[in-house]
């Protein structure tokens, strides 16, 4: 069994042999044909006689690496397109993949027709809360980001917002939520701040959770709703004016974003806050030296969480490079001790 080692986490991905054979599938597809798909190929080929009926009929990807090792042991057995599940005989997809993949890959498969009981995960070594049967398996990633989105602002946020000085009061008269996802954090400042708010504007990338937004604050006029441009190469400025906001909100994305990225939507956030506002951010801090991991990627979905290799030191140089003043940076401890950073920003009058 391969192992690969992500720090002190160590993951396991083996063949589910076991399941096949229990349920019967024995004509099975591989979805990923990348290092973990080719792993598990492996234990296939090797099979020490008791589960050889199993025979992995093809891999299902979108992108093959040429230039990878057994790179013709996968072209020999083939790859295809998650269109070919539409008509093709088989008794289960296994899913390649790290954990945090698995919604996204079974959102494919269900669009292109695959029942969730025909989706099998790899054996992980550590406890994954995804699973097939989850049906959209994205709404069941919102509603358990909705239900711990208390306990993150009384944990993580409000002791933050609560050391703030009272020669410069926090305003949350015109608050940004950015990015937003389907509105949770939005809710929870309504919920503890709504006297104080005039207006709550949630933007996100995601046209669909907008739109989810849009719905679920229908009722409120308080509420605008914008989706943003991204561009993988260019770096598109939000469609707010300067100084159109008091405080702004970035909880549980940038955590995910590249120093490149971090850099522009700083810059960006100091633009739109007025003078005197407050911007609260969660980020990474995986490049520091205080979290301790055997091995760090640069990679950001190689990292515990989807983190990036940025650091809470870095977020301090680009903030006040840019004009900001920290009032405060906090750590947050996920999978490791310190892997998450909240800081706190000022913009001087």
């Amino acid at each position: 069994m391969q192992k690969y080692v992500h720090g002190e986490l160590t993951i396991k991905y083996s063949f589910p042999f076991k399941i096949c054979g229990y349920k019967g599938f024995y004509r099975v597809y591989i979805f990923g044909a990348g290092k973990i798909g080719r792993q598990l190929q492996e234990q296939l080929d090797y099979q020490d006689g008791t589960w050889d009926i199993i025979t992995n009929i093809g891999f299902i990807d979108n992108f093959v690496d040429n230039e990878a090792p057994n790179y013709n042991r996968v072209k020999e057995i083939g790859v295809f397109s998650p269109s070919v599940l539409k008509d093709s005989k088989y008794d289960a997809v296994v899913l390649a993949c790290k954990p945090e993949l698995i919604p996204e890959i079974c959102e494919c498969l269900f669009k292109n027709g695959v029942d969730s009981s025909k989706i099998l995960l790899p054996n992980y070594s550590r406890p994954v809360f995804y699973s097939p049967d989850m049906g959209d398996a994205w709404n069941h990633y919102y509603q358990r980001a909705e239900d711990g989105a208390i306990i993150q602002y009384e944990e993580s946020i409000a002791p933050l917002l609560e050391s703030i000085p009272d020669e410069a009061p926090i305003s949350y008269q015109r608050m940004l939520d950015f990015p937003s996802g389907r509105g949770r954090m939005a809710q929870v400042f309504i919920d503890n701040h709504g006297n104080c708010i005039e207006k709550l504007v949630c933007c996100d990338a995601n046209s669909d959770a907008i739109d989810y937004c849009r719905e679920r604050f229908a009722h409120d006029k308080r509420f605008d709703f914008l989706v943003n441009k991204v561009d993988e190469w260019r770096c598109i400025p939000l469609d707010f004016q300067d100084e159109s906001f008091t405080f702004i909100l970035s909880w549980d994305a940038m955590v995910h974003f590249s120093y490149k990225w971090i850099d522009f939507y700083i810059n960006e956030i100091y633009r739109m806050l007025e003078n005197g506002g407050y911007a609260l951010v969660h980020h990474s801090n995986m490049a520091s030296p205080d979290v301790v991991l055997k091995n760090k990627s640069e990679t950001w979905n190689d990292n515990p969480g989807g983190r990036t290799p940025v650091s809470a030191e870095d977020v301090k140089w680009i903030s006040e490079r840019c004009g900001f003043r920290i009032v405060k940076q906090t750590f947050v401890d996920i999978y490791v001790p310190n892997m998450d950073c909240v800081t706190l920003l000022y913009k001087d009058k």
